[in-house]
């Protein structure tokens, strides 16, 4: 072993980055509610999410984030997109968002404009490339919560489902970015799910007890009780849902509103994929 590599492992742990790099990469699904984690380690997680590194250092996204219980309750309701089957069509709440933290990164049109054009002049915010630079942005910086909270031993997990029901913009009008989202200022993006994992049980496993039948995911869903067919603001076509209480039906078959049958389970399960290898290769540019 040469004397520069004897010095890595001395100051650097590749192992330890190894193992912490595998943990992330697992969605932690059922969280211990009895638990808080400490207001400095909040604080920690949030410098991290307001100062990783972004293209010319422009601001691109805002963080929100709560650590109030009953905040997280409320908004784990509107978090439909966890895909139980496919055919027919049937999806649980993204059970990873309700932990002891959530942290939620919203892209935005930065107060600056540091981009120019081939010709000299600036580019615009409402360009492609200057959102693509907001996602950018917070994908590095989402991977650093992570890797932070993981180092502080906590288990973590992605969602990137923020929805309503029946057209009624919860989340925006919950932020109070509604009216920056409809002028293209804002976009919610994506968050993680930040605490302690339920000792016992499997991280994949869920403690949720309703299922929406009839949507696969969370995109443009109502109720079939509700009469309008397109989401008023964006214009989309509702896809008609029925909310069951798997406790009180599990093992019945029952029907979507859009005329598709189900068997109902009686817990809730979540698939995981971290057990298949993934085709990213690392090619040498020679």
């Amino acid at each position: 072993m040469d004397k520069q590599t004897k010095i890595k492992h001395m100051f650097y742990d590749w192992d330890d980055e190894m193992a912490i790099m595998r943990k992330i990469q697992k969605c932690q699904r059922v969280w211990d509610h009895s638990k808080e984690i400490h207001p400095e380690l909040i604080d920690y997680l949030l410098w991290t999410a307001q100062n990783a590194p972004s293209k010319q250092h422009e601001g691109y996204y805002d963080v929100y984030w709560t650590a109030d219980r009953k905040v997280l309750d409320e908004l784990s309701k509107y978090t439909w997109g966890t895909t139980h089957s496919r055919n027919p069509p049937s999806t649980w709440r993204n059970s990873q968002m309700n932990a002891n933290l959530y942290i939620l990164f919203v892209a935005k049109e930065p107060d600056t404009q540091l981009n120019c054009n081939a010709d000299g002049t600036l580019k615009g915010n409402a360009t492609a490339a200057r959102w693509e630079n907001a996602y950018v942005s917070i994908g590095i910086a989402l991977g650093l919560v992570m890797r932070v909270a993981a180092k502080l031993g906590f288990a973590t997990g992605g969602n990137k489902s923020h929805n309503d029901m029946n057209g009624d913009d919860f989340w925006e009008k919950r932020l109070g970015i509604l009216d920056e989202v409809n002028d293209g200022k804002k976009q919610i993006a994506y968050g993680i799910g930040i605490g302690f994992p339920k000792e016992g049980v499997e991280r994949y496993e869920s403690d949720q007890t309703e299922l929406a039948i009839g949507a696969a995911n969370g995109s443009n869903l109502s109720l079939d009780s509700f009469k309008m067919e397109k989401h008023p603001r964006t214009g989309k076509k509702f896809r008609k849902i029925k909310i069951i209480d798997i406790k009180k039906d599990a093992g019945k078959k029952i029907q979507d509103p859009n005329g598709r049958w189900h068997e109902i389970p009686d817990r809730a399960d979540i698939k995981i994929n971290t057990m298949r290898a993934r085709n990213i290769k690392a090619i040498e540019i020679k």
